[in-house]
């Protein structure tokens, strides 16, 4: 803090005095080299340091709105360099007096210095952004090409310049450790053999790896491949039960559609049966009204021949004929109204099959998803062991100092072991461990013999070791 505060102090010292200095020179200079007058040269001097300060100011500000200018920096930079050279200038021609030129030029120099190193103490006390996406000038002189892929990447899709630099470097170690094994593969040499390993260093070299973790690249890639495939095959799970889920929806839905058909199905057979029973009442009217009618007739016949009973003998017909058109409708209507009704039965009855189906199928899926859940919590709880025993079995291995190989041939033997008896293929083992399929099945023969010799990492058992 006392450093911190006699900084300060020193840094508004050399400021004012700088700033005091540079406006002198400023003003002779605008007045006697740039033709400005005597008043205008004074407001020349202010506007050139004033604009200095000013553009260093905001630069801070925006970073401190995370909303950083590139542009701000170099403008004040080279409002610098322009006040140097008119403090210089004012003394006369810079070449023949060099002396005197530097020394009027000093003050500026030393104050936007002063007023640099401040900013980069603010910038890294307040961890504010504006130099963290900032490619520094000497990785540009080192590796210009590289540098400007990470520049790219950094403008193209909005990351911060250590997030670029770690991905191009992961990328570098890639590319690097492909190159290394075809190089291995057209020597002849067996991967992992110590001709092959001795390699890597100098393979690894530019990308800042020690010669120990350049020797630990071959059981770090097998490592990585086994956590991607593990992700896959816990993606691949939760895609299944995912698909398993929706077709349970589906099937819901689907039954529940042909419950709400059948109940609509029922409501119509209803409908249907109330217009039987107005056809029905209206025969009967039909019928009290041609007995009345015929009695009529009757009695006109008894009492008289005569032309109105010949009328009302057509009209008892007209209404028998009526009555009877009426008892074919309705007897059509009650055929209907029947077989309305067997079928609302039989679409009643599969409803309730239905139902009962729908029922039992969201008992099966509850026991299913209970099933599933078990058997998540009994993989989970497996995951966890094999976890624990390949951590036990790791720490067996980094605390015996085994060589790579010997690491690889315990790696195969963990695959064989927890396949359980399933198939491993040659092309499994070399995808696990990185090693070509010649390799692989050299390695399945030694981890044979391991486990044969009694090789257990669950119990953290190793016959060599043991030996030891």
């Amino acid at each position: 803090m006392l450093l911190g505060v006699a900084g300060v102090v020193g840094g508004l010292v050399v400021g004012a005095a700088g700033f005091y200095l540079s406006f002198g020179n400023l003003s002779t200079a605008g007045h006697t080299v740039f033709g400005f007058s005597e008043d205008d040269g004074k407001i020349f001097a202010v506007g050139v340091d004033v604009a200095i300060l000013t553009c260093l100011v905001l630069d801070l500000f925006m970073a401190c709105l995370r909303a950083s200018w590139p542009f701000l920096r170099p403008l004040a930079h080279g409002l610098t360099a322009a006040s140097i050279y008119f403090n210089a200038a004012a003394q006369g021609s810079i070449l023949e007096n060099p002396d005197k030129a530097a020394a009027h030029g000093l003050m500026p120099a030393l104050f936007v210095i002063i007023v640099e190193a401040g900013r980069r103490t603010l910038v890294h006390q307040a961890a504010l952004p504006a130099d963290h996406d900032v490619v520094p000038g000497r990785r540009w002189l080192f590796a210009p090409v590289r540098t400007g892929r990470i520049f790219r990447m950094m403008k193209l899709w909005d990351v911060g310049y250590s997030v670029a630099l770690r991905i191009e470097r992961d990328r570098a170690i890639f590319n690097a450790w492909t190159e290394y094994k075809q190089d291995v593969q057209k020597a002849g040499l067996a991967e992992g053999s110590p001709e092959a390993l001795a390699l890597l260093p100098s393979k690894l070299e530019p990308f800042g790896l020690s010669v120990d973790e350049a020797l630990a690249l071959p059981d770090e890639m097998a490592r990585q491949e086994l956590q991607r495939q593990h992700a896959a095959d816990e993606r691949a799970r939760e895609l299944e039960l995912a698909t398993a889920r929706a077709n349970h929806e589906r099937d819901k839905a689907e039954l529940a559609h042909q419950r709400e058909m059948a109940e609509l199905r029922a409501d119509l057979t209803a409908v249907q049966g109330v217009a039987g029973a107005k056809a029905r009442g209206a025969v009967a009217e039909a019928e009290a009204l041609a007995d009345a009618q015929a009695k009529a007739a009757a009695a006109l016949t008894d009492a008289v021949e005569s032309q109105e009973a010949a009328e009302v003998r057509e009209r008892a017909a007209e209404a028998d004929r009526r009555a009877a058109e009426a008892r074919a409708a309705a007897a059509e209507a009650d055929t209907r109204t029947a077989a309305e009704e067997a079928k609302a039965a039989a679409d009643r009855k599969r409803a309730k099959e239905d139902a009962q189906r729908a029922d039992e199928a969201d008992r099966r899926a509850a026991e299913d998803r209970e099933q599933a859940a078990e058997a998540d919590r009994r993989a989970a709880e497996a995951r966890a062991a094999a976890a624990e025993i390949l951590r036990r079995a790791i720490d067996a291995e980094d605390h015996a100092n085994l060589t790579p190989r010997q690491r690889r041939v315990r790696t195969v033997a963990r695959l064989l072991l927890a396949a359980n008896g399933a198939e491993v293929t040659n092309g499994e083992i070399a995808a696990a461990i990185g090693v070509s399929e010649s390799t692989a099945s050299e390695h399945r023969t030694d981890a044979m013999k391991l486990i044969e010799a009694g090789y257990d990492p669950a119990t953290g058992y190793d016959p060599e070791t043991a030996n030891a």
